[in-house]
C-alpha cells in the first residue's frame, strides 16, 4: 500500500449499503448510492458517542495532501460488531470505503469499512459479512444483540410501513436527527444493534437496553392487566404473559415522541405495541416480532420480525462513554440546510 495514494472511483451501491441505515439518524447528507475508496493514513480516531469519527490523511483531487473526516457509528454498535479500536491508531496505513457527501469533495463522508495493510476489514456501517460463532442459551434470559445485517433488514421493513402523510411531513424535517436523547424501546431500541439483557422473574421481567452509553431499564409486569389510571411515559406500561415458550408483551400509555414510530417519524399518545420473543430452534438466537399501531401516524398496523444473537461475550459500556452533546452538535452541523 503506497502512502498517500488516493484511489477514487464510483461503483453501484449494493443492497447491503442501501439497507444499512444509521441507527441514530438519517443519511440525508450522504449519497448512499455512491462509494469512494480513499487510500492514506489514519490521522485521528475519535472514539465517541453518539457517532465516532475517523480522519484519514490522503490526496485530494488536486494531488495535494488533505484530511478527510469520516463519520461512523456509535461505540455501542461498534462493540457488538467487534470493531478493533487499537487497529486504527494514528499513522496506520488504510483504505477507507465511504459514501460521499452530497455537498461534494472536502465534506464529511460516511464510513462503510476500513482495510488495513494486513488485509483485515474493519467494519463500520457495512457490518461484518461473516457470521460469528454463537453459543446456545438455555432460556430467554441472558445477553442479546442484533447483528448489523439484522438491523439493516429491519430498517428496510420499516421503510414500507404505512406512515400517514402527517408522519412523512414531520420525518422530512429531521427534527430529532443526531440529538443526545434516549429513543423509545419499541420499536427503536429493540432493533438497534446494541446490547440488551433479559432477567426473568416470577412476577416481573426486567430488560436493560444500551443506547449510546445510556442504560435504559424496562420492567414487564407479568400476568396482570394494565391499570386504569396508568400514567404515560417514554417507554409506556408493559405487561407480559407466556404463550408456551413465547413471551408476549403488550405496551400502552406512551408519551408522544419525535421518533416513537421510526427514526424521525413521531408517535402519538395512542401508540400501542405487541411484541413476541421466542428462542430459535438451536437457541443461538431470539426471534423478535413487533406490531405497532398509532391512529395519528400510521394508517394501519406496522410489523417487523428480526433476530437477536445470543452474546454472553458483551458487556455494557462505561458511563464515561455516554452520548456527548458537543459530538452530537458536530454531526448536526453537517446536516443539509
Amino acid at each position: 500500500m503506497k502512502r498517500l495514494v488516493t484511489t477514487l472511483f464510483t461503483i453501484t451501491a449494493t443492497a447491503l449499503v442501501v439497507g444499512t441505515a444509521s441507527a441514530h439518524h438519517s443519511q440525508a447528507m450522504f449519497d448512499t448510492t455512491q462509494e469512494l475508496l480513499l487510500q492514506g493514513t489514519v490521522a485521528r480516531f475519535d472514539w465517541v458517542n453518539p457517532h465516532m469519527y475517523l480522519t484519514v490523511e490522503t490526496l485530494g483531487p488536486d494531488g495535494k495532501p488533505t484530511l478527510v473526516e469520516g463519520e461512523g457509528l456509535a461505540i455501542t454498535q461498534a462493540r457488538v460488531d467487534g470493531l478493533n479500536r487499537e487497529a486504527l491508531q494514528p499513522g496506520t496505513a488504510v483504505v477507507m470505503r465511504v459514501n460521499p457527501n452530497r455537498g461534494g469533495w472536502g465534506k464529511q463522508v460516511r464510513i462503510l469499512d476500513v482495510t488495513t495493510e494486513d488485509g483485515e476489514i474493519h467494519a463500520f456501517y457495512a457490518g461484518k459479512a461473516r457470521d460469528r460463532t454463537l453459543t446456545p442459551a438455555a432460556t430467554l434470559e441472558g445477553n442479546w444483540a442484533p447483528s448489523r445485517q439484522a438491523l439493516g433488514a429491519s430498517f428496510g421493513a420499516m421503510a414500507g410501513w404505512p406512515v400517514t402523510p402527517a408522519g412523512r411531513a414531520i420525518q422530512e424535517q429531521l427534527v430529532s436527527d443526531g440529538l443526545c436523547f434516549v429513543e423509545p424501546i419499541t420499536p427503536i431500541l429493540s432493533i438497534l444493534d446494541e446490547l440488551r439483557t433479559i432477567q426473568i422473574g416470577e412476577n416481573e421481567i426486567v430488560m436493560n437496553f444500551e443506547n449510546s452509553g445510556e442504560h435504559v431499564v424496562r420492567t414487564v409486569y407479568m400476568n396482570i392487566e394494565h391499570p386504569a389510571d396508568v400514567q404515560p411515559s417514554l417507554h409506556g406500561h408493559a405487561i407480559g404473559k407466556w404463550e408456551g415458550d413465547t413471551l408476549v408483551i403488550d405496551t400502552i400509555a406512551f408519551e408522544p415522541n419525535p421518533s416513537g414510530t421510526a427514526l424521525n417519524v413521531p408517535s402519538s399518545a395512542g401508540k400501542h405495541t405487541v411484541e413476541r420473543l421466542t428462542l430459535t430452534e438451536d437457541h443461538t438466537r431470539l426471534r423478535y416480532e413487533t406490531t405497532l399501531e398509532d391512529p395519528v401516524y400510521l394508517s394501519g398496523p406496522a410489523t417487523l420480525t428480526m433476530q437477536w444473537d445470543h452474546r454472553p461475550d458483551l458487556e455494557f459500556s462505561p458511563a464515561s462513554e455516554i452520548c456527548d452533546l458537543e459530538v452530537a452538535a458536530r454531526y448536526r452541523a453537517n446536516l443539509p440546510q
